[in-house]
């Protein structure tokens, strides 16, 4: 099942529970859980809720959706959840079977009343008869898939197939298992149910496709398995701000190794080249690289090595001297989008040999396969030419900083302060102290052309995404220290939470519920 289907569906999971129940310690529900679950996400649904300003008009708003209903008593269930036996107390949680089957757990606190919706569901044609199996009872969600529960859990899960023995056995197996079984046991989910938030996570990289694994062993060591590393973030909603906290989690010795050179391999941001780059940038992204520490860990990998030795075939070029000059601050913007979908970029890097174009320069067999050609155009720089580009890619070293770009306006202005640079931008934490800083301008993006002209192509539905985005400001992201990393998502208006200045812009756009 593709990736983006299995949020959307995990997403339609979300709106059925925010009626249902919220926030946990008792670790007995959540045993179902199998641990071999590549995505697990936890949701403190009561603090969604609060923080959304719905309950301020609790009674309205659900009187208005249930007002469709025949039934009073599925209606007033709905106007109070906690008649559904579920939970008001305890965390959500969602996760994705290894068969790609998006699932919900969620605490039971009362089997009878639990038992007493069912049946209301079962008069309006929503489930069949609940039937009795070992453990556990289920029933089959009509058009939707399997409810299984417990005295402590209930599961929902998405399958086209609810009455398949394929599908029955793994209800089975989940609703059976015991606590030490499952994920629960697992000390990267622990440490994620730990952390107090709105919106938790837990991914293990073994989840990962083997191709899209390969891609990421630059500079893992071969006796390293990425499948025991494992991503744990915690996601919450404060006044004007989204804040989110990730971290990677393993215990296997050689990843933690690996995650200890990955910070070796550069220093702190010195913040060299803000002063040269426009603060009108859509994007920016800035780094601190010490080259001879990357070397060393790239050399770790069997695919660098591979590299390194295919390099020696191209003349003069040099890849350790080449990768070794990179010694400082590395820095990129997108500056703008042309109306013909071309952006345009300018990088610099903080050098102590010119040799660091090699770097560059060892791609040109490979440009060459593809139509392009690399040619000098002066000591020390070069100019990259295809009927692809709308124009030529420019690189080369000035002093002690390499540059690339591909608009001929920044290539004029190389080496040039700029007024109302990145120096003097609005980004809270542009000039902290980070090993890495990347910061998307969502104001700016609403406001080039192709964007206004992509959201007038889709009518009032563009309308109204534009109407929600134009409520951002920015998004930056930096590392907060050696294995922690932070997002903040910022919306213009800070000082209301940003869950409430969703709902109320869904609202304005959509008419009042």
């Amino acid at each position: 099942m593709n990736k983006i289907k299995i949020f959307s569906r995990l997403s339609v999971l979300l709106l059925v529970v925010l009626l249902l129940g919220s926030c946990s310690k008792d670790k007995e529900y959540t045993r179902v859980i199998p641990s071999n679950a590549p995505l697990v996400v936890s949701i403190d649904v009561q603090s969604i809720i609060k923080k959304s300003g719905l309950m301020d008009n609790q009674q309205s708003i659900l009187k208005n959706m249930t007002a469709v209903l025949k039934n009073e008593k599925l209606a007033k269930m709905i106007q109070n959840p906690s008649d559904a036996g579920l939970s008001l107390k305890d965390k959500v949680y969602f996760f994705v079977t290894a068969e790609n089957e998006p699932t919900v757990v969620i605490k039971v606190s009362d089997m009878d009343k639990l038992k007493d919706a069912l049946k209301i569901m079962q008069s309006e044609g929503l489930c069949d008869e609940v039937e009795k199996s070992s453990n556990y009872s289920w029933t089959v969600l009509c058009g939707y898939g399997v409810c299984a529960f417990d005295k402590n859990s209930l599961i929902v899960m998405e399958t086209p197939n609810p009455h398949s023995i394929p599908v029955k056995e793994e209800i089975t197996q989940l609703m059976d298992q015991e606590e030490k079984s499952g994920i629960s046991a697992n000390k990267g989910f622990q440490k994620m149910v730990e952390q107090k938030s709105d919106v938790g996570l837990f991914a293990s990289f073994a989840s990962i496709p083997q191709l899209t694994s390969a891609s990421m062993m630059m500079g893992l060591p071969e006796d390293a398995n990425l499948k025991e590393m494992m991503l744990i973030a915690q996601m919450n909603f404060e006044n004007g701000k989204i804040a989110i906290e990730g971290e990677y989690f393993t215990e296997n010795p050689s990843l933690k190794e690996y995650l200890k050179k990955q910070t070796e391999m550069g220093g702190k941001i010195k913040h060299t080249f803000l002063k040269y780059l426009p603060a009108s940038s859509l994007a920016y992204l800035s780094t601190n690289v010490k080259g001879d520490k990357l070397y060393e860990m790239l050399l770790q990998s069997s695919e660098f090595k591979e590299m390194v030795k295919d390099a020696r075939l191209t003349p003069g070029l040099n890849l350790k001297k080449s990768v070794s000059a990179f010694n400082g601050d590395v820095s990129v913007v997108i500056s703008s989008i042309s109306e013909k979908q071309s952006p345009s970029f300018l990088a610099y890097a903080e050098v102590n040999d010119p040799a660091a174009i090699g770097v560059i320069y060892a791609l040109k067999n490979d440009l060459g396969d593809m139509g392009m050609t690399i040619a000098s155009s002066g000591k020390n720089q070069y100019v990259v030419k295809s009927t692809l580009f709308p124009s030529a890619i420019r690189f080369g070293v000035r002093g002690n900083y390499l540059y690339l770009t591909n608009d001929d306006n920044l290539y004029r202005n190389i080496g040039k302060e700029v007024t109302n640079s990145l120096s003097d931008a609005k980004y809270e934490s542009i000039k902290g102290s980070a090993n890495g800083y990347v910061v998307m301008d969502m104001e700016n993006i609403v406001n080039i052309p192709i964007v206004n002209t992509a959201f007038a192509g889709f009518g009032s539905q563009g309308a109204i995404a534009k109407s929600l985005l134009a409520q951002f400001s920015y998004a930056e992201a930096f590392n907060k220290d050696d294995q922690k990393s932070v997002i903040n998502i910022y919306l213009k208006n800070k000082n209301e939470n940003v869950l409430k200045q969703i709902v109320a812009g869904l609202r304005q756009v959509l008419g009042s519920l």
